[in-house]
């Protein structure tokens, strides 16, 4: 199955996604399957980096049971929930995220998130009548213990980083699901993962993506657009979608973030946006196309997936059959 990952931009998840845009599924060596599919791409979907909505629905389970597990041990009863809908993006009905398709129907995924990953879907929680039957103090204890206490601090407007260590059984079941065991958390791997960050964010210098990169923001001028790049493009729309739905308003320090409501977005300008966004991102595509930008950027990546499996190829390898083993036993 191959992915639907965006193609996101910056730091080490960037380029993570960046090679899954292009990866098949499989669970064999991280040999690509064909002339497209890098080395690493093959590599990462193979130790983890599958979007099989299959997949996802047993992590999220795997995530309840621990919970579970962990909350009864603090004393509490926690029935787990039933795994989130994900919506299109969750079935093999969905088109590739870089596909004009996609564009022409979706855009960037921004306005239409509710339709690709089933955000609509109002989520019932199944511990609500336990934790209404109890005092107010034992509910207090049975949210520090699924979440972990929230540390005060003197400057409300200070960045708090996250630690599992301190978010609860929540935050232990997490991290042992999604991070544990990890090869971005292998110290053994530190140096690939470091020049794989500065390698992905080279690609738009490669002579072949930049003279292709002209070509695109000619195209996308006879559309009527100004931009300079494809990232260019889509981050307005992204910006603009933030702002109208509020996720860069601060909210009132005096307020209950337990009753706090987030302001609701206009309708009208909302739709307004989604006519942009889908007109701008089917420009931005079929340009991407037109222009050979999109092939000159696939070249660009497989070239780099290539210079780092021959520096870092046996060591991933090991790795892989590490994990794979692992996964077998455990089972």
């Amino acid at each position: 199955m191959r992915s639907h990952l965006p193609a996101s931009v910056g730091a080490f998840a960037g380029a993570v996604a960046l090679l899954l845009a292009g990866c098949t599924g499989g669970s064999g060596g991280a040999t690509p399957s064909d002339d497209e599919t890098g080395p690493l791409s093959a590599f990462f979907e193979q130790v983890g980096g599958s979007m099989d909505a299959e997949d996802n629905e047993a992590q999220q389970r795997r995530v309840e049971e621990l919970v579970a597990e962990c909350m009864a041990e603090e004393g509490f009863e926690y029935t787990p929930a039933e795994p989130m809908d994900q919506g299109l993006m969750g079935t093999d009905d969905a088109p590739e995220w870089d596909s004009l398709e996609f564009a022409e129907q979706y855009g960037y995924g921004a306005t239409t998130s509710d339709e690709l990953f089933g955000g609509a879907e109002e989520y019932v929680d199944p511990n609500q009548e336990y934790v209404a039957s109890m005092s107010e103090t034992e509910q207090e204890a049975f949210y520090a213990a699924l979440y972990g206490v929230m540390e005060e601090v003197e400057d409300p407007e200070a960045e708090v980083e996250y630690n599992w260590e301190t978010a609860g059984c929540q935050g232990a079941a997490s991290h042992e699901v999604y991070e544990e065991g990890q090869v971005w958390d292998d110290p053994a791997m530190q140096d690939l993962m470091d020049e794989m960050n500065t390698e992905y964010e080279r690609l738009a210098e490669d002579d072949g993506v930049r003279e292709a990169q002209g070509a695109w923001a000619e195209c996308v001028a006879d559309a009527g657009y100004d931009f300079a790049t494809p990232e260019e493009a889509s981050q307005s729309i992204w910006t603009e979608y933030e702002a109208l739905m509020g996720y860069n308003e601060e909210m009132d320090p005096e307020a209950d973030p337990e009753t706090y409501v987030p302001p609701t977005p206009d309708e009208a300008k909302v739709a307004e946006l989604k006519e942009k966004e889908i007109a701008v991102a089917t420009a931005d595509r079929r340009c991407q196309e037109e222009s050979g930008y999109a092939d000159a950027q696939k070249a660009a990546q497989l070239a780099m997936e290539n210079r780092l499996w021959e520096k870092y190829g046996d060591q991933l390898q090991a790795f892989a059959d590490d994990s794979t083993a692992a996964a077998t036993d455990g089972k």
